[in-house]
């Protein structure tokens, strides 16, 4: 499955909004903060944001590479599978179909989130 090159863009700006937040916290990153909140709204728009990604230095990934996953979610850990059942094994996706970030459902792991449409991804299980 190829990606269009917006989504895929999309999917690695959502991926590391949460940490640029974090970063980005204070009054020396004024500038960086307005930023990285004219891309949030373009995203929301369905604009291009590959010249927002460049001026915040994020590198957009190569066509059909992994995305990098050490930009973790900040919401609350799910319910803890049983062990007597048979797991659900799935992936969680956008909610919004918007881009192609995929987050691998592991335990112990909190709910990944899009921070541009701020909601949790959307589980998708395997048949």
């Amino acid at each position: 499955m190829t990606a269009e090159p917006d989504q895929e863009a999309l999917a690695v700006f959502c991926a590391a909004l949460p940490q640029l937040r974090t970063l980005l916290r204070g009054p020396a990153s004024g500038d960086r903060r307005a930023l990285v909140a004219r891309t949030v709204r373009a995203a929301r728009l369905g604009e291009p944001i590959d010249r927002f990604l460049a001026q915040l230095g994020i590198d957009h990934p190569e066509a059909g590479s992994e995305m990098d996953e050490a930009w973790s979610p900040r919401s609350s850990l799910p319910t803890p599978l049983n062990s007597e059942r048979r797991p659900v094994i799935g992936d969680y996706v956008c909610p919004k179909g918007t881009c192609t970030r995929v987050v691998h459902r592991e335990v112990d792991t909190e709910l990944p989130t899009c921070e541009i449409h701020e909601q949790a991804l959307r589980f998708v299980g395997e048949n």
